[in-house]
């Protein structure tokens, strides 16, 4: 694996990661996805609304989204996305698990409150 975010990885494998730890390790940073005009991907969430797919490494991103191209982004970064844009939701997924994360969440971690 090649770990841009090696302990966000370990935690989505781990299971059941715990939920401070999960959004913290997310505001450290991860992959999104930008198409060739560099314009951030997006994929259709359950609740139909737009979310943001991210990954822990850019191999995990390849396999999941292929007309994309990686692009590293920290928890100041997903906030601006989503200001930008109104998502209001992100998936992030490893090799072989996937969480759904609440953006909001993730810039109260950032902030250093742990997502409280």
């Amino acid at each position: 694996m090649t770990g841009v975010n090696p302990t966000l990885a370990e935690l989505l494998e781990g299971g059941s990661p715990d939920h401070a730890e999960l959004l913290a390790a997310v505001a450290d940073g991860v992959i999104i996805a930008v198409d060739d005009s560099g314009a951030v991907v997006f994929i259709r969430g359950e609740d139909g609304q737009p979310w943001l797919p991210s990954f822990v490494d850019e191999a995990t991103c390849a396999r999941d989204i292929a007309h994309g191209q990686p692009f590293l982004c920290d928890g100041q970064r997903l906030l601006d996305i989503a200001a930008r844009t109104g998502v209001r939701t992100m998936t992030v997924a490893s090799a072989t698990q996937c969480a759904t994360v609440p953006i909001a969440l993730v810039g109260r971690a950032a902030a250093g409150d742990g997502g409280q």
